[in-house]
């Protein structure tokens, strides 16, 4: 062969179809999920041969460590849990529940991995973890139904609960763990630790409470010309962070109807300047006129849009009879007297009832009790615009857009047709906009649902109220469901 000749794959070759360029990758991506679950596992079974049970006798037969009256009790009790002074010693890697590691194995794992020991030890803790204290999710793992990577982010979370508190979690999440968000997962972890801690979890809100703070950053800068920028940190009360929040997003938008050219983030960081000066409202005729003057000029010439107004926090909170009327209330998982929890749907949190009833003992606050909703309800319209009592329902029924894998919030989603609206004057069947019609879509995945690519389209119908099948441009099917989205 001539030197720098290259060898060159026929140029007739038939390219692989697109269609099955994308199955090949998947399948590639499947067998690496194997080979990441077989190797964890693998993992978990170094550390079982590693553990207390198994080390201890290697030790004492390696240093010929005597049990006689020579060592005194103290001496007994550190050799038996840490050998010679120097030797190996037991971690604890996870938590209640879950044996103890040799240092050492963890050190020889990591090397042969290519891994420096700290990133070794996050890995076999998570194996330990996982292996002795999530024992459903385990199983779900060694039979092939759940990726590592998923179970990792719930063993980094309950590594710090109680043993019953990991057994909680472990229950409830095994059969929707390969499917689960992380917010669910975070969610399940909080409501776990709250029932089976709740002196804790009431010592972490009064310690957040009085670590409540602001700082502003006057002194640093690093050159001339950022010193006109001050950095801003801090921690507040989540009422009064959703009040500040509309009230920047309110004088944000103000900004651009009145002309404003800035990127969304100067105008939210202005909008922090007219509140501190009082202006919770803007004049947009004015306004206008101001955006062209200086800074300095623009304080000093204008006058103040002050407005008085009392507190308004819009939050969808569920609470439980109980919690509503202040009595006392067991709790079905731990049998004893337990904390009042809250959950708020605007942001997939779960908080302490006492929180919430905080909130709305501040002197002016409006509280808006609404009735609930029979979301069994069937509700329909002619027209192609879609009224709050409908939107409100199917965005309930369903909290999430219904794209495959999108956990994006239904509250801020778009609504649409799942077929195609027809007007009725063109031939088009009464009440097409219905709760039984409409499905919530992020922006990006109603896109990508209603204009065609160069491969096709997506599909999708609705099997049941809270079930869709989708369909790929290539074919590959998903089944979305309340749980998340099983690939077909």
């Amino acid at each position: 062969m001539a030197l720098g000749h290259q060898d060159h794959p026929a140029q007739d070759s038939a390219p692989v179809p697109t269609g099955d360029l994308l199955t090949s990758i998947r399948d590639l991506d499947q067998a690496a999920d194997q080979a990441d679950r077989d190797r964890f596992i693998a993992i978990a079974e170094w550390a079982d041969r590693h553990t207390t049970g198994q080390l201890l006798p290697d030790l004492y037969g390696t240093f010929g460590l005597p049990d006689d009256d020579a060592h005194t009790e103290a001496e007994n009790a550190w050799v038996t849990r840490f050998g010679m002074p120097g030797a190996d010693t037991m971690l604890e890697l996870a938590g209640p529940g879950a044996p103890e590691i040799s240092e050492f194995a963890v050190i020889e794992l990591a090397a042969a991995l290519g891994r420096s020991t700290d990133s070794g030890r996050m890995l076999l803790s998570d194996a330990v973890e996982a292996r002795y204290r999530l024992p459903k999710i385990w199983q779900r793992l060694v039979d092939g139904q759940v990726q590592v990577w998923r179970v990792r982010r719930v063993t980094d979370l309950t590594r710090s609960l109680t043993a019953e508190a990991a057994a909680f979690v472990d229950a409830h999440l095994a059969h929707v763990i390969h499917t689960s968000s992380f917010t669910t997962v975070k969610r399940l972890v909080a409501e776990a630790a709250a029932r089976f801690d709740p002196e804790a979890t009431e010592m972490e809100e009064v310690d957040t409470a009085a670590t409540l703070h602001v700082t502003l950053d006057l002194d640093t800068a690093w050159s001339i010309g950022t010193a006109n920028g001050v950095h801003l940190s801090g921690l507040l009360d989540r009422a009064d962070a959703e009040e500040l929040e509309h009230a920047i997003r309110t004088i944000a938008d103000q900004l651009l109807a009145a002309g404003s050219t800035d990127s969304l983030d100067v105008r939210r960081a202005k909008a922090l300047g007219y509140l501190s000066r009082g202006d919770l409202t803007l004049d947009l005729a004015d306004a206008g006129a101001r955006a062209a003057t200086s800074a300095s000029e623009e304080r000093a010439s204008r006058p103040p849009t002050r407005t008085n107004r009392t507190r308004q926090v819009v939050l969808h909170i569920h609470l439980s009879d109980a919690a509503l009327k202040g009595a006392p209330e067991v709790d079905p998982d731990t049998g004893k007297l337990g904390l009042h929890l809250a959950r708020v749907d605007n942001h997939h949190q779960t908080l302490t009832a006492d929180a919430v009833r905080e909130w709305l003992s501040v002197p002016g606050t409006q509280i808006t009790v609404k009735p609930v909703i029979d979301l069994a309800d069937q509700i329909a319209v002619d027209s192609y615009e879609i009224p709050d009592r409908i939107s409100q329902r199917v965005k309930l029924k369903r909290p999430t857009c219904v794209f495959p894998h999108c956990t994006r919030t239904s509250a801020r989603t778009d609504l649409d047709h799942i077929d195609e609206y027809v007007p009725p004057d063109q031939g088009g069947p009464p009440g097409q906009t219905s709760t039984a019609t409409l499905a919530p879509l992020c922006r990006r995945h109603h896109r990508a649902k209603t204009h065609p690519s160069p491969d096709g389209q997506w599909d999708y119908v609705q099997l049941t109220p809270t079930t869709w099948l989708w369909t790929s441009p290539h074919g590959i099917r998903y089944l979305v469901h309340p749980d998340g989205t099983t690939t077909l």
